[in-house]
């Protein structure tokens, strides 16, 4: 294999031998099941870990009566590479150009590097985080953005707590948002077999935007990169002010393709759900930022 195939096949094989031998993942009770601590996570949720998730809800701004506000969790959830920790600030910096974040955001970070500053990406912050969230926005008038990246197996995606892996499924993030009642979702899943988020989740007043479908892996995982294939192709090449997702997405799914064939891959398939509900209710935001910049260009 020359050396410049090598290097384009690496992340390929980093993200197909991550979760190939990862531990089962649940301790998992029931896919349709709001997520349960189990025995392994209970030392993640400490008091230690409570504060640093006060701190994040604390900073989310009040929602404002009239106006869609647009509140954000972002989760990367793989300690061991600091691709999806990159990743997680690239899309939502690319996104804050696209839509108005001012609603706030909480992040949750599996990695050494942020495990004293930033919540952890477990199930029970993540759990807490829709709870937190729930009780500022306006369920009926706002939007919660969901964004994770890490790697996925065939029951979810992968946290790679300090102690423990386990995967955080569609049917625990589908859960958790219908038992909070927020209506309104953007849900974006970066991670192989992601494609089984969108059964789950998919409903008129959600996008389901997903790196590949439920059979197969998704690219570009390598440590050391900014971006995996989906990430760079959505929100860094894509996502731009005055597109919608749908236009981006339709756009990424382009580039993936071909970035796919040039380096021999198993195409990942992408998919995509736009529920007509949201789609309508996000123009005119995405709208004013397409005008804004715009503006600012002349």
């Amino acid at each position: 294999m020359r050396k410049s195939r090598l290097i384009r096949v690496l992340p390929a094989l980093v993200c197909s031998l991550a979760m190939a031998f990862a531990p089962p993942a649940s301790a998992q009770q029931g896919k349709t099941a709001v997520p349960k601590v189990s025995a392994a996570e209970a030392p993640h949720g400490d008091s230690a870990q409570a504060a640093l998730l006060k701190g994040q809800v604390a900073a989310l701004a009040p929602q404002k009566k009239g106006v869609t506000d647009i509140y954000v969790i972002g989760l990367a959830g793989w300690a061991a590479q600091n691709v999806f920790r990159n990743e997680l600030a690239g899309a939502l910096a690319a996104t804050g150009k696209a839509l108005p974040l001012d609603g706030g955001i909480v992040r949750l970070i599996n990695s050494k590097e942020t495990i004293k500053t930033v919540p952890l990406a477990s199930r029970q912050n993540f759990a807490a985080a829709v709870r937190a969230i729930a009780k500022v926005m306006d369920k009926q008038e706002d939007v919660l953005f969901l964004f994770m990246t890490s790697h996925g197996n065939k029951e979810g995606i992968g946290l790679q707590l300090p102690k423990v892996l386990v995967s955080l499924t569609p049917g625990e993030v589908a859960a958790a948002l219908n038992k909070e009642g927020i209506k309104n979702r953007v849900v974006i899943v970066s991670a192989c077999y992601s494609g089984i988020f969108v059964k789950p989740l998919a409903n008129e007043n959600t996008i389901v935007l997903t790196a590949a479908d439920e059979k197969h892996s998704s690219f570009g995982c390598a440590d050391g990169r900014d971006w995996t294939y989906f990430g760079d192709a959505l929100f860094n090449q894509s996502l731009k002010p005055g597109n919608d997702f749908k236009a981006a997405y339709q756009n990424a799914r382009g580039l993936i393709a071909g970035w796919e064939k040039r380096d021999r891959f198993v195409p990942s398939n992408p998919q995509g759900h736009f529920g007509t509900a949201l789609v309508r209710k996000l123009a005119p935001l995405i709208a004013a930022k397409g005008q804004a910049q715009g503006r600012a260009q002349q």
